[in-house]
């Protein structure tokens, strides 16, 4: 019993040693992390918005997004948006003007399959988007659908939905609560 006791002892002291040393990582790094997502954000709104000179991120019930001006004009929005995917969640920032155009949509963070619903990212050779993402340009983002306004990603339907109706339910939600 002494020995069984005794490595007990020893393998508590290595979880706690293991505990310890990952939180110290995880303090030393996050910072980092925080900086590098806030960069790809700021990216991303150049990116979606490139005729904008500035963003002012606010806050409406919960939405959060990004005023988008050039010179002292409102231009449009950008707006956060997070859906549930096919194997998780889809993480992006859609822009659009003020009357509910779509402008552009970033994906910031997805865990689709890939070489199916990770489709919806995919860059073909010669382009500088996503061809999938492409398609939303220039459509109403209330009324956005699968099938009717964007093809779907074939064997990928369950990503490509998933998109839409994270597009159509932010925006909706967040036009309604901004007027």
């Amino acid at each position: 019993m002494n020995q069984l006791v005794r490595f007990g002892i020893v393998l508590g002291f290595i979880c706690l040693a293991a505990t310890f040393v990952l939180a110290v990582t995880y303090e030393i790094t996050k910072p980092r992390i925080d900086a590098e997502l806030k960069k790809e954000e700021e990216d991303a709104l150049k990116t979606i918005m490139p005729d904008a000179d500035s963003f002012k991120e606010k806050s409406i019930e919960g939405i959060k997004y990004f005023d988008v001006f050039k010179k002292d004009d409102l231009i449009g929005y950008c707006i956060r948006a997070t859906g549930n995917g096919y194997n998780g969640y889809i993480r992006m920032i859609v822009g659009i003007d003020t009357d509910g155009i779509i402008k552009g949509i970033k994906i910031l963070e997805q865990y689709e399959t890939p070489g199916l619903g990770a489709r919806i990212v995919e860059i073909k050779r010669g382009d500088k988007e996503p061809h999938f993402l492409k398609q939303f340009v220039g459509k109403s983002a209330k009324t956005v659908e699968v099938k009717k306004d964007i093809d779907a990603i074939t064997g990928a339907t369950i990503s490509s939905k998933a998109v839409t109706d994270t597009v159509n339910k932010t925006v909706n939600e967040f036009l309604t609560k901004i007027k």
